[in-house]
């Protein structure tokens, strides 16, 4: 920005021009408009955390298979059984632990099963979620089990008491 200060007439020789520093023509950074960009990339990192699900708890115990909230009691030794038909059965066969489920989850009709070995860090699931199928691979992380669907969709599923328990339901879905 220039500013003239006429000193007598405009063409006179006399005339003050007033000259900005070289770093006056650099862009100003404008505090508001600093403010709305980490607004903007704020509420979009809150979008994209909040389209992940939390993690799902699990806990078997002789009394109860207790997943996500839900309670599931012991009808008989390995078999449980909740509200609304709800129901697991966990079988030991040899050195492998299998699980199958059928619930309704978010009113689709969902089956599933999962098998785990002795010592093993994995284990397979699949499922069938309103007739249509999907498979997941669980990880042992030590605190719980990092599922990825067959789709790639991931789930944390946090299992309390440090061993690892199948879980035959598609859960984080």
């Amino acid at each position: 920005m220039t500013q003239n200060l006429p000193i007598g007439a405009v063409t006179s020789p006399h005339a003050v021009r007033l000259r900005r520093a070289p770093t006056a023509w650099l862009p100003r950074v404008r505090l508001h408009v600093v403010l709305i960009l980490a607004g903007v990339a704020a509420a979009v990192a809150g979008a994209i955390v909040s389209t992940e699900p939390g993690p799902v708890t699990v806990r078997v115990s002789p009394s109860a298979y207790e997943i996500g909230g839900a309670r599931l009691e012991a009808t008989a030794p390995g078999v449980f059984q909740g509200s609304g038909g709800a129901a697991v059965v966990l079988v030991r066969s040899g050195a492998v632990t299998r699980a199958g489920a059928s619930a309704t989850l978010g009113g689709a009709h969902t089956t599933g099963h999962c098998a785990l070995v002795d010592g093993a860090r994995t284990e397979t699931c699949a499922f069938t979620v309103d007739g249509r199928p999907l498979g997941a691979v669980d990880t042992w992380t030590g605190a719980g089990w990092h599922r990825r669907y067959d789709d790639g969709r991931t789930a944390t599923i946090a299992v309390t008491g440090g061993a690892p328990v199948p879980v035959p339901l598609p859960v984080g879905r």
